[in-house]
């Protein structure tokens, strides 16, 4: 602005014109610059927009799935961070747990814990009702590590299995849980006439003491057929015996 003034000394003209000058230049100076000023503030907020959206998504987005079966039927979303972004019931028992229950944005093991603790408290918890406890991850080791150390787990003697990402796709167009199409799909490898409309109407106890049942009659069918063929052999090496002793005797 010096430089500019002192240009202007030798240029003959009034004085209100020079002042006018200087200010119309003072003026455009502060126009640029406010408008780089706008410039950094509108590039830093899209910045700002762009990490908060993504990390939005990141939080947002389900890397586990867990679900909790007894009677009710519960799945929960879990992302990266350990941390519930999604609950689903997948029948009307499930469905009023999940209206008492708050369960976004709990640590896992905090969701499940309040989900056993309401469903104590609303009766589903009986003495002879069991805990089953499904999960799908790349970490299910991890995960199954920590629910079968939670205390609550524990007392409730949960029962933990792993599933995939395909059986849960099928278990969803069949309208029911992962947790409880694992124990359909067992079963039905016992029972072929069992179908899905069936075990809809089945609580988990009932389809794990059928699968039970069915485990069991299996082994002592296998058990009693092993029986029978070291008998036969026991029989068919007798004779054979015997028939070789003739021979030489011929």
């Amino acid at each position: 602005m010096n430089r500019i003034r002192e240009s202007m000394e030798n240029i003959r003209a009034s004085e209100e014109l020079k002042q006018h000058t200087l200010e119309y230049l003072k003026h455009k100076r502060h126009r640029a610059r406010a408008k780089r000023i706008r410039g950094y503030v509108l590039a830093a907020a899209c910045l700002c927009l762009c990490i908060f959206t993504d990390g939005y998504i990141l939080y947002a987005r389900p890397t586990s799935y867990i679900s909790i079966d007894v009677n009710p039927s519960v799945e929960l979303g879990i992302n990266r961070f350990g941390r519930v972004v999604e609950a689903e019931a997948y029948n009307e028992e499930g469905k009023t747990l999940l209206e008492q229950a708050a369960l976004k944005h709990k640590p896992y093991l905090k969701a499940i814990g309040r989900l056993l603790e309401e469903e104590s408290g609303s009766g589903y918890l009986t003495e002879d009702a069991r805990v089953f406890i499904t999960v799908i991850s790349d970490k299910w080791e991890t995960i199954l590590e920590e629910i079968r150390a939670d205390e609550l787990s524990g007392k409730y003697g949960a029962q933990t299995y792993t599933s995939n990402l395909a059986c849960r796709q099928e278990a969803h167009s069949q309208e029911m849980s992962f947790g409880k199409y694992r124990a359909y799909l067992e079963l039905s490898r016992y029972d072929e006439s069992l179908t899905v409309e069936a075990c809809h109407g089945m609580s988990m106890g009932e389809l794990e003491d059928r699968i039970e049942t069915c485990r069991r009659h299996q082994d002592g069918t296998k058990e009693g057929e092993e029986h029978q063929r070291r008998e036969r052999k026991k029989l068919r090496g007798g004779h054979e015996g015997h028939g070789k002793h003739h021979g030489h005797g011929h």
